[in-house]
């Protein structure tokens, strides 16, 4: 996501340099950002997205998110206006002695995977999202090991709930890089609430040097940015006979066909950030491996 200009437009807020950011859950900032929309002629607007992202260039706000309480210092919030067929944006802040502020944005793109579909009403707020994830080992074993990392992108939106079905709900995801020493390092959480209860799955992924190819399957750099590079085993290698790029929705968003007999390749990376999945399909095998995707 383009952040660099949400960090620009609010260092021209009118917010006192003095004001004191208070920390709040996802749900508790949106009626704020709701009547900001109705106030100017959006009547009917709906939450598409909810967002935070840790690395705004701001100097008046340092991004903060409590993994103790899954409240941060600030949210951003895509409304949508079906009678004027019309997305806005805002970021929402707590100031201690003057509440809830909202300040309009430039357009952002939508997180990848997500429907375009506003959030049904009974959407898990951010705090239960942390009470959930603290059940997740693969979660608790990461916080272990890198107790002072934060959340570098957490957004809630419409997605098609894991594990091959069809069905929509709303769908958290939550990405963490290690360390600075471990860039690469990285876990990625999905989190979602129905009828029939609540689930969550993360993904952790070690630096891969000096690793062994997952099912034969390595990926570097992870996370990626810009590009990245897919190395097979012998065995796959013989075999490959497609690669692709699947969102959280099991949808393709890109497609090749590699040379047969080749082993390492570079593939560009022209997506937003977010969760994905690499997919290596050979004959009578099939792979696939969680691709991070950071701004």
């Amino acid at each position: 996501m383009r952040w660099s200009m949400l960090g620009a437009f609010l260092c021209l807020s009118q917010i006192a340099w003095t004001q004191q950011f208070e920390f709040f859950t996802a749900r508790q900032g949106l009626g704020t950002a709701v009547q900001r929309a109705q106030q100017e002629g959006f009547a009917d607007a709906q939450p598409f997205w909810i967002a935070y992202a840790g690395d705004l260039p701001v100097n008046f706000i340092r991004p903060r998110f409590d993994l103790a309480t899954g409240r941060a210092n600030y949210w951003i919030y895509a409304l949508r206006s079906v009678q004027r067929d019309t997305t806005v944006f805002y970021a929402v802040v707590k100031l201690s002695f003057v509440g809830f502020q909202a300040m309009p944005l430039p357009g952002l793109p939508s997180p990848p995977g997500l429907l375009a579909q506003p959030l049904s009403s009974g959407w898990m707020d951010s705090d239960s999202l942390i009470v959930m994830l603290g059940q997740n080992q693969t979660y608790r074993d990461f916080r272990q090991n890198y107790p002072d990392s934060l959340p570098d992108l957490v957004t809630l939106g419409t997605g098609i709930m894991p594990g091959g079905t069809d069905l929509a709900v709303p769908l958290w995801v939550m990405m963490f890089s290690g360390s600075p020493q471990e860039p690469s390092t990285t876990m990625t959480c999905m989190a979602w609430r129905t009828s029939q209860g609540a689930e969550s799955q993360c993904f952790s992924q070690p630096s891969g040097v000096g690793e062994e190819p997952v099912q034969g399957i390595q990926i570097l750099p992870q996370p990626a940015s810009e590009w990245v590079e897919v190395d097979l085993s012998e065995e796959w290698c013989k075999r490959v006979r497609k690669v692709q790029l699947l969102n959280l929705m099991g949808r393709s968003v890109y497609q090749w066909v590699p040379p047969l007999g080749l082993c390492r390749w570079r593939l560009s990376l022209p997506l937003t950030a977010g969760l994905y999945f690499l997919q290596v399909e050979a004959e009578g095998m099939l792979g696939r491996l969680p691709l991070v995707v950071f701004p």
